[in-house]
């Protein structure tokens, strides 16, 4: 049953007590509610999740990360048509959408109007990492190197998937340098290369501790 509001409607009154109580529950529930993680793909489930739960166990239960059981694309793009509809839904529980911090991520979030959100909605991407400052990288292959050129490059911003945050023993050849990152296509949206990435195991936990750290102190 729905109450209209009119002049002279005795109703009226009971409308205007009604809305701050309801506001204020609504309000309430919010503040109570776990937050919820919002990712590209399912390796950045399966990587932050357990390291959640690993270095801050006390945190485990007020948090929630996307089931891609039931939400089998991924990819940036595919995230921010996620948050577009939680906030068109107008979901209360605090949102963090973490994106990559590499070009396919800037791509995506370029037509994403962040101002428009409302403020229970945050865009994050992964924190810029001191190893990626200097990082060895592949290609693109040219009519003089054919498999592409060693040299070493500032990636963040570029090439920063989940798999860079992994430790530099996760990241390392069996010769002791590190796996490169291979480009792969141009973007001219955002004029600067896409990489390629590899999933391997994570054993330092430096990186994905800042990402953790970035996403808990996201919503001070």
């Amino acid at each position: 049953m729905y109450v209209h509001e009119a002049e002279g409607d005795p109703d009226s009154e009971l409308l205007q007590l009604c809305s701050p109580a309801r506001e204020s529950l609504h309000n309430t529930a919010a503040e109570h509610a776990p937050l919820v993680v919002l990712t590209e793909g399912s390796t950045d489930v399966t990587v932050p999740k357990p390291a959640l739960e690993l270095l801050y166990p006390h945190l485990t239960d007020l948090a929630r990360f996307m089931d891609y059981g039931s939400r089998p694309q991924g990819g940036a793009g595919s995230l921010v048509t996620t948050v577009r509809a939680f906030a068109t839904a107008g979901i209360t529980n605090p949102v963090i959408a973490l994106f990559d911090n590499d070009t396919a991520a800037s791509e995506a979030l370029r037509p994403l109007a962040r101002d428009t959100l409302p403020p229970n909605i945050k865009i994050l991407q992964y924190p810029p990492r001191e190893l990626a400052s200097n990082y060895p990288t592949l290609g693109p292959a040219s009519a003089d190197t054919p498999t592409g050129r060693t040299t070493r490059a500032d990636v963040n911003g570029l090439a920063g998937s989940i798999e860079l945050y992994l430790g530099t023993d996760a990241l390392s050849l069996p010769d002791g340098s590190l796996r490169p990152v291979q480009w792969r296509n141009y973007s001219s949206a955002c004029q600067q290369y896409q990489h390629d990435p590899s999933p391997i195991d994570a054993q330092d936990w430096a990186g994905v501790r800042a990402i953790l750290d970035a996403v808990i102190h996201a919503l001070e």
